[in-house]
């Protein structure tokens, strides 16, 4: 069975996704950036885009009764890989405990140019 999570953004409609995807004991969470509600990024600082987009990530998993404990895979797209320390720092902290496996890509700007960190992660319920 398929479970399909949406947040609402212009984005998921116009190129057709879904946020979040459960398919049985797997979340796949699609590349989430930190715009918020009304479109805007608060901060051009990437330490706080990252902080912002991790929250969001924090919130549809918990919308799909996961957790970030449950987290095994993510994957950090930066534009601007100067930066990487940063957002190494946030997503360090966040993560501390869980230690999924990762991946730091490096890309070219999103189409918002003050958009400086998007991450996807994938989440697995045992059992």
């Amino acid at each position: 069975m398929r479970t399909r999570y949406e947040s609402g953004s212009s984005w998921e409609d116009a190129f057709g996704f879904s946020r979040a995807v459960r398919v049985g004991n797997l979340l796949f969470v699609s590349k989430t950036g930190p715009l918020g509600p009304d479109g805007t990024i608060a901060s051009d600082d990437v330490g706080e885009q990252t902080d912002v987009v991790l929250k969001k990530i924090a919130g549809i998993l918990a919308d799909a009764d996961f957790g970030v404990g449950d987290v095994v895979q993510s994957r950090m797209y930066l534009t601007d890989i100067a930066h990487w320390r940063r957002a190494a720092a946030v997503h360090g902290r966040f993560f501390r405990d869980v230690r999924p496996a990762f991946s730091l890509l490096h890309v070219l700007p999103f189409p918002e140019k003050d958009m400086r960190v998007a991450i996807e992660v994938l989440a697995c319920k045992d059992g």
